[in-house]
């Protein structure tokens, strides 16, 4: 069973700015000190939903102020840069991280995001498919042209630096759907699951509607001649412990709710009644609904499981529920959502190290 910490750097207040990343590196040192395996990052535009416009930026400097615990992006947004680019930048951060990247990827979902690149979100599938195909030959050792829809190398170009990790760094994807989880049985790569998004999509039923896409997944491994089991599956869950269940829900109840608003903000509301745009199904339906009918909050997710918060053993009990039920190899704790204060997030993260871990 593997660890993570996950940080999408939140500020709500923006003159708060640089004391809030100085308490987000402290907080990465802290679970490399405390036996930590992940530290997973976010990027995002536009918004105080997370003010971190370039994984790879903040990935670097994670690497030069840790020793052991390994680098994961939850995710890296494929359409938003050149794919050449990409795949430079984030060698260059498996080198100075000595080999301890974990490439994690996605699409993005966020209309204003790619409003705000003059990029067709429509497209956001075939983009991502394309560009990973660039990054993955980049980081191969010979030089290449590409003639892509998006993208187009017209003379052979070798990218370097090459990564630290042969033939390249551990691949995740972020997944939610049917498509995505059969991309990823196609090519191997690892999961990326987020209780989070899962919940949004599918309320109360979230759990049994993860566990029918993780069998169709199997079923699709078993098709491309793979292994359903031996890729990680991570997923992401807001969690937080503190001696009382009655103390952990008042630290992070409060700031659980105040990214489910600004989730809906930049992802669409049922009173914004968003387009339903191709590949967004389920973000332009299903997700205005769970707020229209009151379920996007952290009381209903800590009643249907797709928070945590609580005393070590309720963690224990209900952490041990989800890797049980989903095959679960990592958990990446969400301690530090909306402007919690930082101390509360030391103290549980410590007290999750000491008193759940062992007992998962």
């Amino acid at each position: 069973m593997k660890w993570g910490i996950f940080a999408i750097s939140q500020v709500p207040d923006q003159s708060q700015r640089v004391g809030a990343f100085d308490d987000t590196m402290r907080q990465f040192r802290l679970a490399d000190e405390l036996g930590y395996d992940t530290v997973w990052i976010a990027e995002h535009l536009f918004s105080t939903y997370c003010i971190v416009n370039s994984a790879q930026v903040l990935a670097a400097a994670v690497a030069r102020t840790t020793n052991r615990i390994k680098i994961g992006t939850a995710v890296v947004v494929i359409p938003f840069n050149h794919p050449f680019r990409t795949a430079g930048d984030f060698a260059l951060v498996d080198i100075l991280s000595h080999g301890r990247l974990l490439f994690g990827v996605g699409r993005a979902y966020n209309p204003s995001e790619f409003g705000g690149l003059n990029l067709p979100l429509e497209k956001s599938r075939e983009m991502f498919i394309e560009g990973m195909d660039i990054i993955v030959k980049a980081w191969g050792d010979e030089a290449f042209t590409y003639q892509g829809q998006f993208w187009t190398i017209p003379q052979k170009t070798q990218s370097l630096p090459k990564p630290v990790q042969t033939p390249h760094p551990p691949i995740y994807c972020a997944v939610t759907s049917t498509e995505a989880f059969d991309l990823v049985a196609r090519n191997g790569w690892n999961l990326e699951l987020a209780s989070t998004f899962s919940y949004r999509f599918y309320r109360n039923e979230w759990m049994e509607r993860l566990e029918e896409l993780l069998h169709g997944y199997e079923k699709a491994c078993t098709k491309y001649g793979r292994d359903g089991k031996a890729a990680e599956r991570m997923l992401m869950i807001p969690f937080f412990v503190d001696e009382t269940t009655e103390g952990a829900i008042a630290k992070h109840g409060k700031h659980v709710d105040w990214f489910l608003n600004k989730l809906s903000q930049v992802s669409g509301s049922a009173v914004d009644k968003p387009k339903v745009v191709k590949g967004y199904e389920l973000s332009g339906t299903e997700g205005p609904k769970t707020v229209a009918m009151g379920y996007q909050t952290h009381e209903k997710m800590l009643q249907y499981g797709a928070a945590i918060a609580g005393d070590p053993e309720t963690c224990i009990a209900k952490l041990r529920l989800i890797k049980e039920r989903l095959g679960i190899t990592e958990f990446c704790l969400w301690y530090d959502l909306g402007g919690i204060d930082a101390k509360s997030v030391e103290r549980s993260m410590r007290l999750a190290a000491e008193k759940v871990f062992p007992y998962v």
